[in-house]
């Protein structure tokens, strides 16, 4: 018996002396440690794509919602523009409000026709094409789409209850759950509240710090959930030290921080008189010369001595 040394290369199918060879292919495995490798590599990409997706997302949905607030703005100061520089009324009754066809809130509608329309969403409407698609961005867009392929009437009232953007209408406009805005009270007096509350373009001193339009969010909701939208937002402080933010931001209690919804990455989109949009952190959003045009200091409350 002979030994020889296996070549590789061999013969082909062809026949014997063609010269026709093919060639052996090795196959191995990859190593415990070659996989290890891999893995690790694999790993350290996925640290680095993870959070780079998640600030793609998140700017993204800052943009958006910026669009969709400078849109809101323009909106507030167009209805301002054609009522002779009075702003939009902020939280009232009495007031007169309709739907997309033009026809007025029905008397019928969930709730009640007064408190749609002592809100401000129907009745800034008519400045925004009546696109309510503007009030109700990213996640809330969902939620607008719930309510308008529901009972009507309810829409009526949902609608008005959850835009994207709270006002501070406390301050800017007038809220008769806060404070009277009107410049006498019923029985003829001055009103005392009247001039820390901006009714008028022209009346506000520090129209690119006053914030009209905020983030919203509240969990007032039939089944306890959040949701990314309210139609008020309030000052950190109101007319006493008791009736202020608390000293924490909390994402699960709203109403500890004014209904402000700190959504873009630690930041809420404020809008001001002057129709101006930014992000502001929640130290920013903790000074009252940015919602009280006339509060003198950081903080301040109607009454402080």
């Amino acid at each position: 018996m002979c030994c020889f040394h296996q070549s590789p290369y061999e013969r082909g199918p062809g026949t014997a002396g063609s010269g026709e060879f093919r060639t052996v292919a090795r196959v191995r495995g990859f190593t415990v440690v070659e996989l290890l490798v891999v893995l690790a590599i694999i790993g350290v990409l996925v640290a680095i794509l993870v959070p780079v997706a998640l600030g793609a997302r998140r700017t993204a949905a800052r943009v958006r919602e910026a669009a969709a607030l400078r849109a809101v703005a323009a909106a507030w100061v167009g209805y301002a523009a054609d009522q002779g520089g009075a702003v939009l009324p902020g939280f009232r009754a009495g007031l007169d409000a309709r739907d997309e066809t033009g026809a007025p809130i029905p008397p019928e509608a969930y709730g009640g026709d007064v408190e749609v329309r002592k809100r401000y969403p129907w009745r800034l409407a008519p400045w925004l094409d009546q696109d309510f698609r503007r009030l109700y961005v990213g996640e809330n867009a969902d939620t607008l789409e719930r309510l308008r392929l529901g009972d009507r009437n309810q829409y009526y009232y949902f609608a008005s209850l959850y835009p994207s953007f709270g006002l501070n209408s406390a301050f800017v406009g007038g809220d008769e759950a806060r404070f009277p805005s009107d410049p006498q009270l019923a029985n003829g007096a001055d009103n005392p509240f009247a001039r820390y509350c901006v009714t008028r373009l022209s009346g506000a001193r520090r129209p690119q710090r006053t914030v009209v339009f905020a983030s919203a969010r509240t969990n007032a909701t039939a089944d306890g959930t959040m949701n990314e939208g309210y139609f008020r937002v309030d000052a950190p402080w109101l007319n006493t030290p008791a009736l202020r933010w608390a000293a924490e931001y909390s994402s699960e209690d709203p109403a500890s921080c004014g209904s402000v919804s700190l959504r873009g990455g630690e930041e809420a989109a404020t809008a001001t008189v002057d129709g101006a949009v930014e992000f502001l952190g929640i130290d920013a959003l903790r000074d009252m010369t940015r919602w009280c045009d006339a509060a003198p200091e950081r903080e301040w409350w109607i009454g402080k001595p």
